[in-house]
């Protein structure tokens, strides 16, 4: 019998072996647990604490590309359409290729590393492999952790991407000479930080001029049309839960948009010739912009990032950018951002030489 078999390499430094060590009255599994100083140490308890016939089984039955695909299905009412999106790109263009018709029984760490190597070799990204093998690994459902006994590729560690206080200001001025919706769309992003598909899906009434408040409720996109192979605009929800959010406006922000309100014909703030502008005639637009600007050819993001770069270096405290952000946490915003705090640090060094001078 081959067991079912977790191993896991515990933050203690101690690894944990969990196996099935029976069902309850309802037939549901109950887990137990061996621990040991190494993996060899716990695989071989694992192996004395197994019992026959209760071993759940290794892995899911048929093709790779059929259980993968039977995943994908059933995520279809869970995930963003945009997501169900990126997972049928990763089964159609990635998994499908290198699988074929490969039974899921048949598959090895050797078999498993290699589809990893190859993805490398494509030219796609250590992120996009990564988040590719734990779609793979979550279709394929094995049990087995040897089979996935693989080394991915490791996330390279890089600071945001922003504009200098100079090349802000230069491109501020170009997008005021340029026109009101480009000169908007620039200052609502440099000054709110809200991602490229907030700004196309934010509306009028989104915004509470009395209490100065700009309210995000939801996110335009590009997605894949039903049934075909084109694609669609498409209002969703924002990318998360810590997403919605309520970001408070500094005085001259909401003047601009009292200005702008007025001469609107349209019920979305971003808009061109009465309609809602789309994230990619922003981005070309953009685009232009840095030209005209003679700023350094970056994407339309870095407005975001250099907002968060701004009002860090302006003395906000982490907890609130996050928030006004709409990150899921504080670490999520000093990871990214880190970089930003050093001139910070420098400012907070230089006050003890007071303390020492009082010596």
């Amino acid at each position: 019998m081959r067991m079912a078999r977790n191993i896991y390499h515990r933050k203690d430094g101690r690894f944990e072996g969990r196996y099935v060590k029976g069902f309850n009255e309802k037939g549901k599994k109950k887990y137990g647990s061996v621990f040991g100083k190494s993996y060899a140490e716990v695989k071989q308890k694992l192996e004395k604490v197994a019992q026959p016939g209760i071993a759940t089984p290794v892995i899911a039955i048929g093709t790779v590309v059929d259980a993968v695909a039977l995943y994908l299905e059933s995520l279809k009412y869970q995930i963003k359409q945009s997501t169900h999106d990126v997972y049928q790109r990763y089964l159609g263009n990635h998994i499908a290729p290198y699988f074929g018709n490969m039974k899921c029984e048949t598959l090895t760490p050797e078999i498993m590393q290699n589809f990893v190597n190859k993805q490398m070799e494509n030219g796609l990204s250590p992120v996009t492999v990564q988040a590719l093998f734990s779609f793979l690994k979550a279709g394929v459902k094995s049990n087995d952790s040897d089979i996935f006994a693989v080394k991915l590729p490791k996330k390279p560690k890089s600071s945001a991407e922003c504009l200098s206080l100079d090349e802000q200001k230069r491109l501020e001025t170009a997008a005021k000479e340029t026109s009101s919706v480009d000169y908007l769309a620039v200052m609502l992003t440099l000054y709110t930080g809200i991602r490229l598909g907030e700004l196309c899906g934010l509306q009028w009434n989104d915004i509470d001029f009395e209490c100065r408040i700009l309210h995000i409720r939801r996110t335009m996109q590009r997605i894949r049309s039903k049934g075909g192979s084109k694609t669609e605009l498409a209002l969703l929800p924002p990318k998360s839960l810590t997403s919605e959010r309520a970001i408070p406006l500094p005085e001259f922000m909401v003047s601009l948009l009292k200005e702008q309100k007025i001469t609107s014909d349209c019920e979305y703030v971003i808009a061109i010739k009465g309609n809602p502008a789309e994230p990619r005639s922003v981005q070309r637009r953009f685009k232009k912009l840095l030209v005209t600007a003679e700023v350094k050819n970056v994407n339309f993001h870095t407005t975001r990032h250099t907002f968060a770069t701004r009002a860090l270096e302006s003395g906000f405290d982490v907890k609130s950018l996050s928030e006004i952000l709409g990150h899921g946490s504080a670490t999520v915003t000093l990871n990214k951002y880190a970089h930003a705090l050093d001139e910070q640090k420098r400012l907070c060094m230089n006050g003890l030489s007071e303390i020492y001078s009082c010596g």
